[in-house]
């Protein structure tokens, strides 16, 4: 990382971890509780049950003690978003209001050829061309008059940035092309399509999006990454388009509506999961503001790692047909044992959040809401309620399918309570079900990181002993040490490398009076990966003592009584060596020394 901050001030990267609120930013990823002096979550780049994930608002600085992660908003950007530095911070600049300094060297590009703000910008330009185009072309009417009739209201066209576009085969280039945008770069994102003849010799390029009402998809930060495109005259295929995916939009981490929907999930610890676009904003309309929706393909493992570590419950919001029960069966494995509580709510059949909540009201859905089943009991009661055909053969076949649903709990109590029901229920014994339970194996999935990818570990390891050693370091990180405690940190002291290394780095940053800058000293760790994800598990970590001082005395008087046993073990081997070889000269001056060192801990354990 030092390179990339080639050129880069330090007073300007210092303003900006100043001005930024690494909870807020956090926050956007993250649902996240007050835990003692820190804050706590589920972590973003792996997979858990338990949060493990610290971010620390004093130093502003996270860690997770999990996949031993950690760093500064900095790096939160980079490996979240898969930004470089220049682009984490000149997103981070934009937020603080921190002016950075020209450039001239080219942002670094993605995959696609763009570089990810120049995306960003292109997808912006057409999101605002299609915006204008609803609000004001005549070509917009038609739009205009569909949007009316599905109850969409002007205020939700600006607030999720509706658009249309018109029929035809190169309205957005020829706009695109007025804003000094090239055709290869709108063919790098996704939004021309380059055709070449069938013998090769012309090439045809041709909006993607044509006569439909557009949909930004944003990401949790509301940059608009990619678009979903509805027909406005049923019949036609496909009804919905989205952009293709880039290495930036990735459908199956999408979910609609959640930068704006972020907010009122976490404060309100649930989330409704709807099938379309026009869920979603139904419900926001109504005052349900915590709707999401994925983009037109079954839901993800990613997408449940999302909404888990942003709200502890999900509630599924269903039509009632066959269709709309086989989805909400479908989501059992993704979200079996992954420490979520869904329930299921199932509207009539034939209705969709959108329509049912026009026709009803909110009171109506309200009651439907507070009926919702847990989705281990949905799916139970599914197979309990088939068309019974009273023969043993269907009752055997009933009896496996919920086995194969109990066997992916791990939650006995529940297993047991069901047992009994369907015991009931089939007219089967239960120790006969209890005895074909375990012969159902439960499939195992690996867990990923949001990204899809392991996480590198890093290469410098916190040793477990010499807590001495490492609670003067951790109260030297986290500012709680006055200028004499500092001045006592002896590196002699310290048999630890890393945190010999640590207090020798202090004491350059340390002013005249013995105060240590310790946002420079975080700084110069940044530059080092490896030091700055160990710099930041010991600046979060959760350390009490009740008098500092008093904890800070013993702890140096430990370790000084621990050196001069060291050297007295030293002394002691060479005079073993010395009374072999006969030199009684230098036997006196060890023996001398022996004493010296032995007089010298009697005194520090006298004045314990």
């Amino acid at each position: 990382m030092a390179g990339e901050k080639r050129g880069i001030p330090p007073e300007i990267l210092q303003q900006i971890r100043d001005r930024i609120d690494i909870i807020d930013l956090i926050s956007t990823y993250v649902s996240l509780s007050k835990a003692g002096q820190n804050f706590k979550g589920l972590c973003p780049f792996h997979s858990e049950k338990t949060p493990s994930f610290s971010v620390n608002p004093v130093r502003q600085m996270f860690y997770c003690f999990g996949c031993s992660v950690g760093g500064d908003a900095f790096t939160f950007l980079m490996k979240q978003e898969g930004m470089d530095f220049m682009e984490a911070l000149r997103e981070l600049s934009q937020r603080t209001g921190v002016v950075l300094p020209e450039r001239r060297e080219s942002a670094v590009k993605t995959t696609s050829g763009l570089s990810r703000e120049r995306y960003l910008h292109v997808y912006q330009l057409a999101a605002s061309w299609y915006h204008r185009n609803l609000q004001e072309t005549p070509e917009g009417q038609a739009a205009r008059d569909y949007l009316d009739q599905r109850g969409i209201t002007r205020e939700s066209w600006g607030t999720f940035q509706l658009g249309f576009v018109p029929d035809g085969w190169n309205g957005l280039s020829k706009w695109m092309e007025r804003q000094s945008v090239k055709p290869e770069e709108l063919i790098q994102a996704g939004l021309v399509v380059r055709k070449e003849s069938e013998d090769g010799k012309r090439v045809a390029l041709y909006d993607r999006f044509r006569a439909r009402v557009m949909f930004p998809i944003t990401d949790p930060r509301g940059k608009v990454l990619g678009f979903g495109g509805r027909i406005l005259v049923d019949g036609a295929s496909p009804k919905y388009l989205n952009s293709p995916e880039t290495d930036l939009f990735f459908k199956g981490r999408s979910l609609y509506g959640m930068d704006k929907a972020r907010q009122s999930g976490t404060v309100s610890g649930r989330f409704y999961l709807v099938e379309g676009y026009f869920d979603v904003i139904a419900l926001h309309q109504y005052g349900i503001e915590n709707a999401v929706a994925p983009l037109g393909t079954a839901l993800t493992s990613d997408h449940v790692q999302i909404l888990r570590r942003l709200a502890p419950s999900v509630m599924l919001v269903f039509d009632g047909d066959a269709a709309g029960v086989g989805a909400a069966l479908r989501t059992l494995d993704l979200f079996m044992n992954s420490g979520i509580e869904v329930r299921v709510l199932l509207l009539p059949a034939g209705e969709d959040p959108d329509t049912f909540i026009r026709k009803n009201g909110v009171p109506a859905f309200r009651e439907l809401e507070g009926r919702a089943s847990t989705l281990l009991d949905f799916a139970i009661m599914s197979v309990l309620n088939q068309t019974q055909k009273d023969s043993i053969q269907d009752r055997v076949k009933r009896a496996d399918d919920i086995l194969a649903i109990l066997h992916k709990t791990k939650n006995p109590i529940e297993k047991e309570e069901y047992l009994k029901v369907v015991s009931e229920r089939l007219g089967i014994r239960p120790d006969l079900l209890r005895k074909r339970l375990p012969t159902f194996s439960r499939p195992m999935h690996v867990a990923r990181t949001a990204k899809g990818q392991e996480q590198a570990a890093t290469n410098l390891e916190i040793p477990q002993g010499k807590p001495e050693e490492r609670h003067l370091i951790v109260l030297l990180l986290q500012g709680r040490l006055e200028p004499g405690q500092i001045r006592q940190l002896d590196e002699e002291v310290f048999t630890v490398p890393l945190y010999r290394h640590i207090l020798g780095t202090a004491r350059r940053h340390t002013d005249g009076e013995g105060h240590v800058n310790l946002d420079a000293l975080h700084a110069e760790f940044s530059e080092d990966q490896a030091y700055e994800s160990v710099i930041s598990r010991l600046s979060v970590e959760e350390y009490y003592c009740d008098e500092v001082s008093i904890h800070v005395a013993g702890c140096l008087r430990v370790l000084k009584e621990k050196q001069i046993q060291r050297l007295m073990d030293e002394v002691i081997n060479q005079l073993k060596v010395a009374q072999r070889e006969g030199r009684q000269e230098l036997v006196d001056a060890l023996v001398a020394e022996s004493n010296a060192l032995r007089q010298k801990k009697a005194s520090l354990t006298a004045s314990s």
